[in-house]
């Protein structure tokens, strides 16, 4: 039993159980996928915009010609960037397992479906933990 339930992990929702579980409320975030941090994180704006900075810096060196700054083409190394961009997702998720840790927020991956005003059920349900 918890006093509340967050559908969806995203900025909305984790935010949301934080804020409950600061307020002494027993928190559980379902998400369908195991990780916190919803599309946003896991596979749209962190890392797009990882791969936009990669591309902008690369753009700004190549204006310094008129300054008289001249570098070769680049050479993209796919597989390095991916794990850069990897990483800075990994880190994030971290960050926020462990602000939900240090709150108590319990985390279960599935899908949860209203069944009256009151009842959540929760369907495929698999306790990951967070991580």
């Amino acid at each position: 039993m918890y006093d509340l339930v967050v559908i969806g992990s995203g900025p909305g929702g984790y935010a949301a159980a934080f804020r409950g579980a600061d307020l002494g409320m027993k928190v559980c975030i379902v998400d369908r996928t195991a990780y916190l941090g919803g599309v946003c994180l896991n596979v749209g704006c962190i890392p797009s915009k990882t791969l936009l900075h990669a591309a902008k810096v690369m753009t700004d060196v190549s204006g310094l010609t008129d300054y008289g700054i001249t570098y070769d083409k680049p050479i993209i190394n796919l597989a390095k960037l991916n794990e850069k961009k990897d990483q800075i997702i990994n880190d994030l998720r971290g960050g926020l397992s462990v602000l939900a840790n240090k709150r108590n927020v319990d985390f279960k991956t599935g899908t949860a479906e209203l069944e009256s005003n009151n009842k959540l059920s929760l369907i495929n349900v698999i306790p990951w933990g967070f991580l």
